[in-house]
């Protein structure tokens, strides 16, 4: 194999998560799936938490990339649309970034960009770094549920989802049951983009047309 670095260690582990998940990742089976000594991998990750942390800065490159001349509410809209995309373009995106306190570049864009958008929104400092991270858990919360319902049906479980109203009393909870029918018949990208925005408009930001941060 061609001589080993950074990149090769990251873009092997992403093989390997993708073959058998991030629960199955340790240091000696990457290893052994790369075909080098248990120890070469310390020379380019100290340990497993500094490989994940690798992954999930991997994984927000270019994420932050959303014009700056847009209005702040739609940069944020927009920002959150980028990370759940890029979540999921890996097996267990979601649960690679959600724990971690990455404080790389890609990372630091991304925060940069959020907060620069609440803030281009009209909020201030406080209100503005709430704003951020709120719009980061409902995405992360949104795409780990998203993830795992996925990889339920992949392997021909029977997954506990908006679909499935036969495992309770329907009778007893109507409401629930309804609430159930109507989600099955709504896509994931719609149901995303209705929390999002939901999230954002709640935030009662006024815009500041034409006013740079």
């Amino acid at each position: 194999m061609a001589r080993l670095d950074r990149a090769a260690v990251i873009a092997g582990a992403w093989d390997f998560v993708e073959a058998h998940g991030l629960d199955a990742l340790t240091m000696r089976k990457l290893a052994s799936s790369l075909g080098v000594n248990h120890g070469t991998l310390y020379w380019h990750v100290e340990n497993k938490r500094a490989l994940v942390d690798a992954l999930a800065e991997d994984l927000l490159a270019g994420v932050a990339d959303v014009d700056p001349a847009h209005q702040g509410a739609d940069r944020l809209i927009a920002l959150a649309g980028r990370l759940r995309s890029a979540l999921l373009s890996h097996r267990d995106g979601a649960r690679v970034m959600a724990g971690t306190f990455v404080r790389q570049p890609n990372t630091l864009a991304f925060g940069e960009a959020a907060i620069a958008a609440a803030r281009a929104a009209g909020a201030q400092s406080a209100d503005a770094a709430l704003a951020a991270f709120s719009v980061q858990y409902f995405v992360l919360g949104f795409t780990i549920e998203e993830q795992a319902h996925q990889q339920l049906t992949a392997a021909d479980a029977q997954p506990t989802d908006t679909a499935d109203t036969t495992d309770f009393d329907a009778d007893r909870f109507p409401l629930v049951a309804s609430a159930l029918d109507t989600m099955r018949e709504i896509p994931r990208d719609a149901q995303f983009d209705y929390g999002v925005r939901q999230l954002v408009r709640s935030l009662r930001f006024t815009e500041r047309r034409g006013r740079s941060d």
